[in-house]
Order: structure tokens, then C-alpha cells, then sequence
């Protein structure tokens, strides 16, 4: 009988120190990257990579559960794709779709979360991608922006402004990201970004106390004499408060988790705008408006509780019964819209070459318009940036108060000229 043979001690302690650092499971750490979610991070230990995992929340305590569950994936050896360090750009694209959907798109707002979603799909279709790989490279992304400023996809078949192009390869872009942090591709892709002109930004335009006249007027066509009442009410809110609509219909007296006017003994009166409602996710007071506080205290003190705007449905109108459920912002704006037809007032021309119509004014319209008559009334630029809350006055300027260029003319003609000599 031939012996077996044994390996010498040396060769046995460096096989079982190789076995114990092979289960060796990654030491788990939380990041914080600038104006980013909460990283989870770990290096591999078969790549030596470091893999970044996207959290999708700004909460450290969120952010440590999911550390815990993922340390406890990383223990158990499980070789999910949430825990995978192995670049792999052949994952099938429908794969990722669900996991960019669970892991990212679900802990963002719905309006990002809707738009993301259909700026992929329509990608989707014109790329047809059966890989990550496929999807994301300069290629791909350059063929996209190609087809999309022919208008290939769009809803009128018409070409797209490069500002739309611009938009709808910022998500795409942004699911490559994603893709890169959790190490399921080495590198992103190279790809010159689109020019766009600076020159307008605005889809709209602010209105003037006439054309919201017009529109007020306009309302009892659409809703009904019944309901015109509540109906200018929110009109009225939108003029001035300077909110959007969505924020426009969470204002409360008195509801948790809702935008609510705060009286400070002593002090001036603010706006109480929480975290969960807020695109920099921060607990924030600004400025309550004089226009909005006036128009609040329209409401008698015994009816102060609850929700401030409620519209009531159009139901009653054609003698149907009403659900009883409060209306969505989405549903509002639609009517908001419907109004702003009857009233003819328009915000920007029909144009023929992207086939877009005739834009009559909106909702969000009410919200430029308020921003304009802050400017009007000589407000700060920084403070009328606080009360739109945007992060810097250029952002207020391209996007609500682009200003007017002959009473800019007046002023500087009224600091600046010369005295007549006598």
C-alpha cells in the first residue's frame, strides 16, 4: 500500500491562511458624498475594487439598516447582484431595469421617479439594448441623442429641442452611475455632453394682474358657479404664495408632514416646509409672504384646521356624485389648465418646427408670476431665491424671473446719467 503523501507544515499553514482570507467578509463603511444619498462601501476581496452601493436615502439610520442587511449578505457568501463585485456588462438589461427600479428609483420622489422611467423606456426602444453593455457606452448614448433631436420616440414625432435631449440623457447618464457605484461596469462611458442654448429656458412665461384677472374670470366656465369660489381660491393661492402646486395642496393648519403656516410671538411669520418635501431634504422655515398671509386670513378662525386648499370635485357639475376622496395635485393642475385655455391668455407660441401648441398658461405659471412681481416690487434677488428656494439666484432667473430689460434701462438711465448743466 503506497503511502499518502503529506505536505510539509509550512505549505499546510499557508494553505489554510489562504482558505481563512478567501471567507474573509469586507469590512462594510458609510460614505457621505456631496449632495448625494448615503453610500454603503467595501473593497472586494477577490478585485481589491472598491464597490459602492447607492443607499437612496439621506437618513443614517436607514442608511444603518441597510449596512447591517448587507454585511449579513456579504457573511452568509450570498453572490446577489446588491452585494456582486465582479464587473459584468453582459447582465441583461431587463435585470438591471428591476434592480435601478427597487434600488434607486422606489426612494425617489414619484415626479422622479415617473420621469426616469420613461426617459429609459424611451431609450429602450430606440437603443434596444439586451445588455448593460449594449446600453452603456458613447455609441449607444450618442446614436440616442442622434435619434431623439430627429424625433425619434417623441409623442408628435417632431424633433426635440436639445434642451429635451439634454434632460432625457441626464437620467440615462444617471443610471449609468448608478450601474458604475454598485461595480457592475469598470468605467463610464466618454461622451461630449450636448451643447444647449442658454438663451430661454422657460416653458411659459409670468403673467400679468390683467391676463389673472382673465383667468379667475374664466374659471366659472369650466367648474361651475357652484364651485367657482373654492376654485379662484387655489388660484389665488398659487398667485401668492409663490409654491408649486404639489406644495400648494400639502399646506395644513395643523396636519402632520405638511407644509403649515407658523405666527411667532414677537417675530415675523414663516412657512414650515419639511424635510420629505424639500429636493435638498432639509427641514426648512422661509419667509411667509405678505400677499399669502393676507389671502390665509381670508379663512375664518372656526375653519382653520385641516387641509387650507381643498377644490371639490367637478362631479357635481354634470349631477354625478362626488367619491369623497381629496384630489391629486395632477388632477388639480389638469383643471388649472382647463381654465387657462378659456382664458386665452398665452405663455408661449405654437412652434411650427417641433409641432409643439400653443401653451396657454398653467399652474406653475402662477409661480413665475409671483417670483416676478417680487422682482417688480424691488424684493432682493437672495431673498426672492429663499422663497422659491432655489440653490442659487441664476437658477431664479433662467427658470422664473427672467426680468424686463426697459425698466432695467430706467433704473440704470436714473443712477447713471449726468446731470443738464444749467
Amino acid at each position: 500500500m503506497v503511502p499518502t503523501p503529506q505536505l510539509p507544515l509550512q505549505e499546510v499553514a499557508l494553505a489554510k491562511k489562504k482558505k481563512q482570507q478567501d471567507k474573509k467578509v469586507p469590512k462594510v463603511r458609510m460614505a457621505q458624498p456631496s449632495g448625494r444619498p448615503i453610500q454603503l462601501r467595501y473593497t472586494c476581496p477577490h478585485t481589491k475594487k472598491e464597490i459602492r452601493v447607492s443607499t437612496g436615502t439621506y437618513d443614517v439610520a436607514e442608511a444603518g439598516d441597510q449596512k447591517r442587511i448587507l454585511e449579513a449578505e456579504l457573511l452568509l457568501g450570498r453572490s446577489n447582484n446588491r452585494a456582486s463585485c465582479s464587473f459584468d456588462k453582459n447582465m441583461p438589461w431587463d435585470e438591471f431595469r428591476d434592480l435601478y427600479r427597487q434600488q434607486h428609483l422606489e426612494f425617489q420622489r414619484p415626479k422622479t421617479y415617473e420621469t426616469d422611467e420613461s426617459r429609459l423606456d424611451r431609450f429602450e426602444r430606440l437603443i434596444r439594448p439586451k445588455t448593460i453593455g449594449d446600453a452603456f457606452n458613447a455609441q449607444a448614448f450618442k446614436n440616442a441623442e442622434t435619434r431623439f433631436l430627429r424625433g425619434e420616440g417623441s409623442r408628435r414625432g417632431k424633433p426635440l429641442s436639445p434642451a429635451t435631449v439634454d434632460a432625457y440623457l441626464r437620467s440615462i447618464r444617471a443610471a449609468e452611475s448608478f450601474a458604475f457605484d454598485q461595480g457592475w461596469v469598470e468605467e463610464k462611458a466618454r461622451f461630449r455632453k450636448l451643447k444647449v442654448p442658454k438663451s430661454k429656458t422657460m416653458k411659459g412665461r409670468p403673467i400679468s394682474e390683467k391676463e389673472f384677472g382673465l383667468l379667475r374670470a374664466s374659471s366659472i366656465q369650466v367648474v361651475g358657479e357652484p364651485l367657482v369660489e373654492d376654485w379662484n381660491f387655489v388660484l389665488q393661492g398659487l398667485w401668492c404664495s409663490g409654491l408649486r402646486l404639489s406644495e400648494l395642496m400639502v399646506v395644513s393648519w395643523d396636519l402632520a408632514n405638511s407644509i403649515t403656516p407658523v405666527w411667532l410671538d414677537g417675530k415675523e411669520p414663516v412657512l414650515r416646509i419639511p424635510a420629505s418635501m424639500q429636493k435638498n431634504n432639509t427641514n426648512e422655515d422661509i419667509p411667509l409672504l405678505p400677499w399669502f398671509e393676507d389671502l390665509l386670513l381670508t379663512v375664518p378662525e372656526s375653519k382653520r384646521s385641516g387641509w387650507v386648499f381643498n377644490p371639490p370635485s367637478l362631479q357635481s357639475k354634470f349631477g354625478r356624485k362626488s367619491s369623497g376622496k381629496r384630489p391629486t395635485s395632477e388632477w388639480v393642475g389638469k383643471i388649472i389648465s382647463r381654465i387657462g385655455k378659456k382664458s386665452q391668455v398665452v405663455v408661449e407660441a405654437a412652434n411650427p418646427k417641433t409641432g409643439a401648441p400653443t401653451k396657454f398658461v398653467s399652474a406653475h405659471d402662477l409661480r413665475r408670476s409671483c417670483g416676478q412681481r417680487m422682482q417688480d416690487a424691488g424684493v432682493p434677488p437672495l431673498v426672492i431665491s429663499r422663497i422659491l428656494r432655489h440653490s442659487s439666484w441664476e437658477t431664479t432667473k433662467r427658470h422664473y424671473v427672467p426680468g424686463n430689460v426697459q425698466q432695467d434701462a430706467v433704473v440704470l438711465k436714473e443712477l447713471l446719467s449726468k446731470p443738464k448743466e444749467g
